[in-house]
């Protein structure tokens, strides 16, 4: 994934971190921030398979996920 806005030269402080809006997405990584895209339809339809196939051989095996 590549960022959507050009990473900034100096590292973000946390007060910096705290004031960006809360309605849109970011990632940190070393201090730098990066917008963050949202996930794509095949994206969300795949995880929610996965989830649902994990789900059901947890269920299978009278186990628990912690």
């Amino acid at each position: 994934m590549t960022p959507v806005l050009q990473p900034q030269l100096e590292k973000v402080t946390l007060e910096q971190y705290e004031m960006l809006p809360e309605e849109k997405r970011f990632e940190v990584f070393d201090g730098v921030i990066y917008d963050m895209a949202s996930p794509s339809q095949v994206h969300q339809a795949l995880s929610m398979q996965l989830s649902t196939l994990i789900n059901t051989y947890i269920l299978r095996k009278k186990s628990y996920i912690f």
